[in-house]
């Protein structure tokens, strides 16, 4: 089957001359290379193509600076797996040696080698992402599919290859979940089995690994059917017992949507929102998440501990040391009181600002000395409980503590 028509409907003209270029190119060089993965099953499926994934018999360091000169190549990114990004045409490429994997024991990286191109397919998770399609010359837009990914894709089915995928990298539980959701496909019978034996194994994954699967749930349009399916089956428990359910996380996610906090982070304040101030720590350890993280726990469980009734200072001196995003985030959840005491903080109290100092002071006859300190403590903090002045101001009630 040459699937070159249905390529050039669910490619830009950029991306199918970069394609070409490639073909060209290892032609001359005599390197088999194949288009493989999510970008042919993609192209199977009429949908528009993002990432073009090309698998060659050969290191890819190696091989694009042997492109002929007039074809300008940018490596962007290279990896320890024989894996380099380039850019070609103004189009982002992924260039992957083929390879086999050997797994050293469940949850580990890869040993990787190299391999031939059918090795590389033999290796994949689904049978839906097993497919190819040549770029060479002699075998363009030939589809290769050794495992009859194409009869699953027409029963919208996901299937792995072998009966121990999961056991090798269970990070595909989440992927078989997150193409099901996705896709809109039912996860085949016996894969359902083995993913189901396999939960256990989520608990040896690394925190950098869960971290990078739970953000590419995030990203997907139709993530909340798919927080959904993780709790059908409770993979976020397995990972650590406080992780919050998907359920609560969507509603949580929702809520975050409007603030204006950092994007790319938004979706894991969420969830580092829904754990309890007991188990945060250790769910934000588990997870590799960093000292940002875990100042943002912290101060989510100081504000989480404050009082309906307090002072303008008290408030002041309890916030003024937590995160603003920990006040935008936790006023979401906590009772009206407390959020109407955040809002007083970030609307006015925060911005209370001292606009004298010392060399004022000591003109007004304070002596030199931890005293100037204290009187501007004490003009700062009859702001707080009074309100925002004026330089001039500032002064006169300066004087009265003199």
């Amino acid at each position: 089957m040459n699937i070159e028509n249905l390529l050039k409907k669910t490619i830009t003209s950029s991306q199918y001359r970069a394609i070409t270029i490639l073909g060209e190119q290892f032609d001359r060089l005599g390197i088999r290379a194949f288009l493989v993965g999510g970008t042919v099953r993609d192209i199977l499926l009429g949908k528009s193509i993002t990432d073009i994934d090309v698998v060659l018999e050969a290191d890819p360091q190696d091989i694009t600076s042997k492109f002929d000169p007039k074809y300008k190549v940018e490596v962007h990114s290279v990896s320890q797996f024989g894996t380099c990004k380039i850019i070609l045409s103004d189009q982002t490429i992924d260039l992957a040696m083929a390879r086999k994997e050997v797994y050293p024991s469940p949850g580990e990286l890869p040993v990787v080698e190299h391999a031939s191109f059918e090795d590389d397919l033999a290796r994949r998770d689904f049978s839906i992402n097993a497919f190819a399609a040549g770029i060479n010359s002699q075998d363009w837009c030939e589809l290769i599919d050794f495992d009859n990914g194409l009869a699953d894709l027409e029963s919208k089915q996901i299937r792995v290859l072998y009966s121990k995928s999961f056991q090798d990298d269970p990070t595909r539980i989440f992927r078989v979940l997150r193409y099901s959701g996705r896709l809109g496909f039912d996860i085949e019978k016996r894969t359902k089995k083995y993913m189901i034996e396999g939960l256990r194994l989520i608990s040896l994954l690394s925190g950098v690994r869960l971290t990078n699967e739970i953000r590419k749930i995030f990203s997907e349009e139709n993530s909340g059917a798919i927080l959904r399916s993780l709790d059908q089956y409770e993979v976020m428990s397995y990972a650590h017992e406080s992780f919050p359910n998907g359920a609560d996380l969507t509603k949580r996610r929702d809520l975050l949507q409007s603030l204006q906090i950092d994007p790319h982070n938004r979706d894991f304040y969420a969830f580092v929102s829904l754990i309890s101030s007991l188990e945060r720590h250790n769910a934000i350890e588990r997870l590799n998440l960093g000292n940002e993280f875990m100042k943002f726990g912290s101060d989510l469980g100081k504000i989480e501990l404050l009082e309906e009734k307090v002072s303008r200072s008290e408030l002041h001196d309890q916030l003024k040391q937590i995160s603003e995003i920990a006040i935008l985030v936790a006023g979401t959840y906590v009772s009206r009181k407390i959020k109407s005491n955040l809002d007083l903080f970030l609307q006015e109290l925060n911005k209370i600002d001292l606009l004298i100092d010392g060399q004022d002071l000591i003109g007004l006859g304070v002596p030199e000395g931890p005293r100037v300190g204290d009187e501007l403590s004490k003009t700062l903090s009859y702001m707080i409980e009074s309100g925002p002045l004026s330089k001039p101001e500032q002064l006169i009630v300066a004087k009265k503590f003199i």
